[in-house]
C-alpha cells in the first residue's frame, strides 16, 4: 500500500456508544450511523467545508439504545431503518444526499413504521437491491421483511444473531454467537427458506460479515480475533487472516476487491488485503463498534470508524481530504497519551523490558506492538509498516479496563464472573451487568442451576466485592417484585423501600391456553427486611406480553371488521396502537422516569381511551390490559383526568353488578389499571384528586365482598396505596374515613386469602400512623384493631402477627 490512511475528519453528534455504521451506497457520500444514545443520524458531505454534518437526526420509538441502522426504498421512496435493543424495527423517510441541515428547534421526524416482533435486542440489519430486509436478534432469530411486512422467519442457530446479509434475492447469511455461519435459500412467496451451507471455522461467536464484490465468496470476523474469508462452496475459510488482540466487531470489503477493513476491542481499525494486514490505525478508545466503507467523490473511499467514546472518525488517502497537520498531530498526541490494560498487551514484567533503545530496530510486520520502559513508564508502541515507524500507541497500566465487554450464551455483560459452588466441580458463570440490579442476577443465576435461593445474599455480596468501586443500578427488572400467590412465588412484606411490581399470569381468558397473558408471573424475588409501619412502596401489577396482546387485538378487530365495521380500528387509532406498542416494549432503562412531568411521549391518550370505550364489552379485555400497563409506565397517560374513570366505565363498575366471565375479566384489569396510577407523580395526581377518590371509593365499597372473587388483592392493592398518600399528606383528608370504612369491610369480610388480608391490614396500620390519623373515629379504629388481632392469631402467620403486634402498640 504506496499511501497510509490519515485522520480526515472527526463527527460529533452522538452522546453515546455508536454501535453501528452504515454506507449504504458505494456510489453516493452518505453515511449512517446508530447509537445507544437512542438516535440514529444521517451525514452528508457539507457546503461548508470538506467535513459532513448532519443531515438528519431521529430517535427511535422507545428512544434509546439504537443497535443497527440501514436504508431502503419502497415504493420508489428512501427510508432511514432503525434496529434497536427492544427488538422494534422502525423506518423513517431519508432526506437527499444535498439537503441542508436541520435547524437545532426542527422538530423530529415521526416513524413511519414501527414493526414489533422480535423478543430482544434487535442487534443486525440488511437490506437486498429489491428492498427486503433481513433482520437478526438476540432471541435467535432472523426475519424477512417485504413491504415492511413479515415474510418469513428463520431459527437455525442455537445462540444470538450478530449479523446477517443478503446474497442476491433468493440467499442469505446469517452469523451467530454459536460461532456457526449458515447461507440459506428463501422464498418469498411460499414464506419458507432453506439450508444450503453451514460454514465453520471461528473458534468464538461471528460478528460481521461482509460479501466479497466479485461475488465469489465473503468476509467474516469473530470474537476470536480472527479474519475469514470464505468461497460460497466450501465450509472452511480458504484463508484466515490474524492481527488483533481481542475481539473483531465489524468487517466491511472495499467496493474494488482490493480488501476489507476491520475494527473491535483491542482499540484498531484495521485494514487488509486478501492475504495480509496492510495497516493498523490505533485511536485512543478500546471499543471501535464498527466500520464503513464510505464514498469520498475521488478515486479513494474514506474508511470510517465508531467508538465507545460517541464519536466516528473517517479516514482517507487523498491529500487534499486529510486533516491539518495540526489536527493530525494532536490526533496522534491523544492516540500515545491512551491507557492501555494488561488484556490488551499481556502480563508485563518491567525488569525484561528494553529500554527506548529497541525503537530503532525495525519492526517484522505492520501492527507489530512492543513495550518498552522509559523513565519508569511503560510504553507501548506500534509498527506502521507504510511509514516504516514505531508509533507510540500508550502507556501500559495495571487494571483491566471496566468499558470492556464480555459475551456469555452469545450475549454481552460487563462482568462474566467463575463462581465455585462445590468442590471437585467446575466453576458456574454468572453473568453480570452494572446498570443490573445484583439480587435480580443473584435470582437468576439461582434458578439457572437450580440452587437454594438461601445463597441468594452470599451471591450478591459477590457481585459487590468483585464489582467494588462500579456503581450498580437498581433496575433492569425491578428490584423487589412481588409475585402472585395464586401463581407460587414471593409474598409482599411491606419491607421494600421501592416500587413493586406484582405480576399475575394466565392465559387468554376467552382462548383459554397461554395464547394470551395479560402479565406472565416473572421468578421469585428475594426479599429484605427493613422494618413494616409506615409502609411507603406502591404496588403495581405491570408485566404483559406485548407481542401477544398485539395479536389479540388484530385478531379481535378482525372479528369486529366483519360484523360491525363502524367500530373497527381507524388508522389514527392503529398509528396511535403502534407508539403504545413501542413504548411498552421498551427496555425498563428506556422508560420515561415515572416522577417526570413532561414525558414528550408521542402517542395520543385521548385516542386510546376513546378505542377502549367504542369497543364492545366482549372485546375489550386486551385494550384495557394496555391501560393497564400505560397507567404504571407512561407518564403521559397519568396525567389524563378522565382515564381512572375511562377504566372504572370500561368494565361496568359503575353499573349494578351482575357476573359474566367478560365482566370478571375487564373488571380484573381494570382494578389493576388503577393501582397502577400510582406508580407515576402524575398519576398519583390524577388518583388522589378528591371527586376521583371518592367515586372510586364508592365503587369499591358498593360491590358485595363475596362478588369480588380473585379480584379482590386488587381491591385490598388500591386501599393499600391510597393509604401511602395518607402518609404522604397527599389524600384528601375529608375522605379518610370512607377510605377506613373500606379497609374494614375488606378485613370484616376476607377469611382465606391472606395476602389480601396482609394488604389491608398494612393500609390500616400506614392510616394510624399517617397525619390523618386524628380525623378518625376512635370506635372504627378500635375495631380495626381488634380484627387484625384475632385474623393473626386465627392464621398463625408471622409476618401477620408482627405486623398486628405493631398495630395493636399504636397509641391512636
Amino acid at each position: 500500500m504506496s499511501t497510509p490512511y490519515q485522520l480526515a475528519f472527526t463527527l460529533h453528534g452522538h452522546a453515546a456508544d455508536v454501535r453501528n455504521l452504515c454506507a449504504p451506497s458505494p456510489e453516493i457520500p452518505l453515511l449512517l450511523s446508530a447509537s445507544r444514545d437512542g438516535s440514529a443520524i444521517v451525514w452528508g458531505p457539507s457546503s461548508k467545508s470538506k467535513e459532513w454534518d448532519v443531515k438528519l437526526r431521529v430517535e427511535g420509538p422507545e428512544k434509546r439504545f439504537v443497535s443497527c441502522v440501514g436504508m431502503t426504498r419502497w415504493n420508489g421512496q428512501a427510508y432511514l431503518l432503525l434496529g434497536s435493543q427492544s427488538g422494534i424495527l422502525s423506518s423513517y423517510i431519508l432526506p437527499s444526499p444535498d439537503t441542508a441541515p436541520p435547524s437545532n428547534d426542527a422538530p423530529l421526524e415521526e416513524p413511519q413504521h414501527t414493526l414489533v416482533e422480535h423478543r430482544q435486542n434487535l442487534c443486525c440489519l440488511d437490506t437486498s437491491k429489491a428492498g427486503l430486509i433481513a433482520t437478526g436478534s438476540w432471541d435467535k432469530s432472523v426475519i424477512v421483511w417485504k413491504d415492511f411486512k413479515k415474510a418469513l422467519t428463520i431459527q437455525s442457530h442455537d445462540q444470538a444473531i450478530w449479523a446477517v446479509k443478503f446474497v442476491g434475492e433468493d440467499r442469505l447469511l446469517t452469523a451467530s454467537a454459536d460461532k456457526k455461519i449458515i447461507l440459506h435459500s428463501l422464498d418469498i412467496a411460499s414464506g419458507r427458506s432453506t439450508h444450503l451451507q453451514t460454514y465453520t471455522g471461528h473458534g468464538e461467536p461471528v460478528r460481521g460479515l461482509s460479501l466479497k464484490p466479485d461475488g465469489t465468496g465473503f468476509w467474516s470476523c469473530a470474537n476470536d480475533g480472527n479474519i475469514n474469508i470464505y468461497s460460497f462452496d466450501q465450509p472452511s475459510p480458504k484463508k484466515t487472516l490474524s492481527g488483533h488482540t481481542s475481539f473483531v466487531y465489524s468487517i466491511s470489503a472495499f467496493p474494488d476487491g482490493s480488501g476489507a477493513i476491520s475494527s473491535g476491542e483491542d482499540g484498531t481499525l484495521r485494514v487488509w488485503s486478501e492475504t495480509e494486514l496492510l495497516q493498523t490505525i490505533p485511536h485512543t478508545s478500546n471499543s471501535l463498534w464498527s466500520s464503513a466503507i464510505v464514498f469520498s467523490g475521488l478515486s479513494s473511499p474514506y474508511i470510517a470508524s465508531s467508538s465507545s467514546d460517541s464519536t466516528i472518525r473517517l479516514f482517507t488517502k487523498e491529500e487534499r481530504l486529510m486533516a491539518s497537520a495540526e489536527e493530525r498531530a494532536e490526533w496522534d498526541k491523544e492516540v500515545s497519551g491512551r491507557q492501555l490494560d494488561k488484556s490488551q498487551v499481556g502480563d508485563v514484567k518491567q525488569s525484561d523490558l528494553p529500554g527506548i533503545e529497541a525503537l530503532g530496530r525495525e519492526g517484522k510486520k505492520d501492527g507489530q506492538v512492543i513495550m518498552i520502559k522509559n523513565n519508569g513508564v511503560v510504553e507501548a508502541y506500534q509498527w506502521s509498516q507504510p511509514t516504516s515507524t514505531w508509533q507510540q500507541i500508550g502507556q501500559v497500566v495495571d487494571a483491566i479496563g471496566q468499558g470492556r465487554k464480555q459475551l456469555y450464551e452469545g450475549q454481552e455483560y460487563d462482568y462474566v464472573f467463575d463462581v465455585d459452588v462445590s468442590e471437585g466441580m467446575p466453576p458456574l458463570k454468572l453473568p453480570y451487568n452494572v446498570a443490573e440490579n445484583p439480587w435480580i442476577a443473584a435470582q437468576r443465576f439461582l434458578n439457572k442451576h437450580e440452587l437454594p435461593a438461601t445463597y441468594c445474599e452470599q451471591v450478591v455480596e459477590f457481585i459487590q466485592k468483585n464489582t467494588a468501586g462500579v456503581t450498580l443500578g437498581q433496575g433492569g427488572g425491578g428490584g423487589n417484585e412481588y409475585v402472585d400467590p395464586f401463581t407460587g412465588g414471593s409474598r409482599y412484606t411491606g419491607a421494600t423501600s421501592s416500587n413493586a411490581g406484582p405480576s399475575y399470569g394466565g392465559g387468554d381468558p376467552f382462548t383459554g391456553s397461554g395464547a394470551y397473558s395479560s402479565s406472565p408471573a416473572p421468578p421469585p424475588q428475594p426479599q429484605r427486611s427493613n422494618g413494616i409501619l409506615p409502609v411507603k412502596s406502591y404496588l403495581s401489577f405491570k408485566q404483559m406480553n406485548i407481542n401477544a396482546a398485539k395479536a389479540k387485538i388484530a385478531q379481535l378487530n378482525d372479528e369486529i371488521r366483519s360484523s360491525n365495521p363502524d367500530l373497527a380500528i381507524t388508522d389514527n387509532e392503529e398509528k396511535t396502537l403502534n407508539e403504545i406498542y413501542a413504548l411498552l416494549s421498551s427496555p425498563a432503562v428506556s422508560l420515561p422516569s415515572p416522577e417526570t412531568r413532561d414525558s414528550k411521549e408521542r402517542y395520543d391518550p385521548e385516542v386510546f381511551l376513546g378505542l377502549l370505550s367504542k369497543w364492545p364489552e366482549d372485546k375489550r379485555f386486551p385494550l384495557i390490559d394496555l391501560s393497564r400497563c400505560l397507567a404504571a409506565l407512561s407518564p403521559h397517560f397519568g396525567k389524563i383526568p378522565s382515564a381512572p374513570k375511562a377504566l372504572i366505565q370500561a368494565c361496568g363498575l359503575d353499573a349494578p353488578w351482575s357476573p359474566g366471565k367478560s365482566r370478571d375479566t375487564n373488571t380484573l384489569l381494570s382494578l389493576r389499571g388503577l393501582a397502577n396510577f400510582f406508580v407515576t407523580a402524575n398519576g398519583r395526581q390524577t388518583i388522589s384528586q378528591p371527586d376521583t377518590v371518592e367515586s372510586i371509593l364508592s365503587v369499591l365499597r358498593g360491590v358485595e365482598w363475596s362478588n369480588w372473587g380473585t379480584r379482590k388483592v386488587s381491591v385490598a392493592t388500591i386501599a393499600l396505596n391510597y393509604s401511602i398518600l395518607a402518609v404522604n399528606n397527599t389524600f384528601p383528608s375529608q375522605l379518610a374515613e370512607k377510605l377506613l370504612d373500606l379497609i374494614i369491610h375488606a378485613l370484616n369480610n376476607e377469611k382465606e386469602d391472606l395476602e389480601t388480608i396482609y394488604r389491608a391490614s398494612v393500609a390500616l396500620g400506614n392510616l394510624l400512623v399517617s397525619p390523618l390519623s386524628g380525623s378518625l373515629k376512635v370506635g372504627e379504629i378500635s375495631n380495626g384493631k381488634s380484627i387484625i388481632t384475632r385474623l393473626a392469631s386465627e392464621k398463625g402467620e408471622k409476618r401477620l402477627k408482627d405486623l398486628a403486634k405493631e398495630i395493636e402498640g399504636l397509641g391512636v
